[in-house]
């Protein structure tokens, strides 16, 4: 599902009808499975208004995990992803400025990953929505590497292979035949969007040989502007489409889970979580749209301030997004590793 919202987008043509609820199911934590929780937030859909709905954001007792206590079915997913949803069209056509930009803060960063990587290295970003970081890869890399995604949304598919990539239609559970192929996987703003982070990320181990990597991104629940806007308007809530989000402690805990050992773990700067925040209160204020437009990733203030802020946050391991780098172990044998060739 990618990257966490960054642009604003306008209002349904049409307004939403009472009855224009969505059907819900209820989560529990997949770390612990622990039933007591207490409340954190409720919220709406701000940024896409695809319902009526109010959700409930819940940390769990047992471990301190954050998720969503009722979150869309499966069969709600094309309604909540709506085909103006910016992970299927991230392009220079359609953002400009902020894909300049971003487009090269995210090769420079891509490439720090990939350190150490041979020149004939396998590659797989998960969740990997139209590509945008295996066109990174595919730019900015060597011509030897094998650069594939893997994405459960048709309309993202369809929009990373219209970009002339690899890319496969199904869940990366289903990925058995590639078992032990890749020397590193990305989940870049994914891991917040699955139903079973555990299983998700036991499954990528799999696909690793052994001392392979994995990069997961994903939103700071220890954050500073988490602390701020916790009760309802924290950015990195995106509802209803992150369901389960993590802190230092949590994330580390679910790399365990999961069989992978964790090699880094840190945080990096990013202004989205601080802009959408204020954004979200504000079109939860009924604020004036010139106002609302203000906060935005469009908006050159918006993003100055919030990376300056961003930057003193990360002098304290408060970073608004977690960084961290797992290992698959040397000596995991779960099953035969087949040779790439």
């Amino acid at each position: 599902m990618t990257a966490p919202s960054m642009i604003p987008h306008p209002p349904l043509a049409a307004p939403l009808l009472p009855s224009d609820t969505l059907r819900l199911e209820e989560a529990q934590c997949c770390l612990c499975h622990a039933a007591d929780d207490e409340p954190l937030a409720v919220g709406e859909d701000f940024e896409y208004h695809t319902s009526r709905d109010t959700y409930l954001a819940v940390r769990c007792r047992g471990c301190g995990l954050v998720y969503l206590k009722l979150r869309p079915a499966d069969s709600e997913l094309s309604r909540v992803y709506p085909p103006s949803y910016h992970a299927f069209d991230f392009s220079p056509r359609r953002y400009g400025l902020v894909y300049a930009v971003r487009h090269r803060l995210e090769a420079r960063r891509l490439l720090a990953f990939c350190r150490g990587l041979s020149a004939d290295a396998r590659i797989l970003d998960v969740g990997c929505g139209d590509g945008f970081h295996l066109r990174l890869l595919r730019e900015f890399g060597p011509s030897g590497w094998t650069l594939n995604g893997i994405d459960t949304s048709a309309r993202a598919v369809e929009a990373a292979r219209a970009a002339g990539l690899s890319v496969r239609l199904e869940a990366v559970q289903e990925l058995g035949d590639e078992a032990g192929r890749y020397d590193l996987a990305l989940l870049i703003a994914t891991i917040e969007h699955v139903a079973d982070p555990v299983e998700v990320l036991s499954a990528v181990r799999r696909l690793l040989r052994p001392g392979g990597r994995v990069v997961v991104a994903t939103d700071n629940s220890s954050s500073w502007s988490f602390r701020l806007f916790k009760g309802r308007h924290w950015g990195g809530y995106h509802f209803p489409r992150h369901w389960y989000l993590f802190s230092p402690t949590t994330i580390a805990r679910l790399a365990e889970r999961a069989g992978l050992e964790v090699e880094r773990l840190g945080t990096m700067v990013s202004p989205v979580n601080w802009t959408y925040s204020i954004r979200n209160a504000l079109t939860d204020w009924n604020a004036p749209r010139w106002l609302v437009e203000r906060f935005s990733l469009s908006s050159p203030v918006a993003l100055g301030v919030f990376t300056l802020l961003g930057m003193v946050q990360q002098l304290f391991g408060r970073g608004e997004l977690l960084e961290v780098v797992l290992r698959r172990p040397i000596d995991d044998v779960e099953r035969e590793t087949p040779d790439a060739s």
